[in-house]
């Protein structure tokens, strides 16, 4: 009984080390008349690249063309996505925006009534 309470501990532990290792991005990508491909395309393989170098699919917008991504926290996994990003925006002519993801307000912290 014991050995099952160790791993399961052990388990979440491990998951909750793996958790604070991601960081949380938004991919966006405005509607352009001008692109020499479809859209829908582009934003596909730059879902499929961000799961190849170990990023997750967490959000997927209906209103907007993006989704958020969670990527590990490494420099080299990010420095790849935005080399691939801005490749396509060369290669394509459609722009992509990519942003950390962060909670935001209305209003200034400050002024919330508790």
């Amino acid at each position: 009984m014991k050995v099952s309470h160790l791993v399961l501990i052990l388990v979440s532990i491990f998951s909750m080390a793996q958790a604070s290792s991601l960081s949380s991005y938004i991919v966006t990508f405005p509607k352009t008349d001008n692109i020499a491909t479809d859209q829908n395309s582009i934003i596909e393989d730059v879902k499929k690249y961000v799961v190849g170098i170990g990023g997750k699919i967490t959000h997927e917008y209906s209103l907007i063309k993006g989704f958020t991504v969670d990527l590990p926290d490494s420099d080299q996994v990010l420095d790849s996505l935005k080399e691939r990003l801005s490749y396509i925006e060369s290669k394509f002519g459609t722009k992509c925006n990519l942003e950390k993801d962060s909670e935001v307000h209305a209003l200034n912290r400050d002024h919330l009534v508790a």
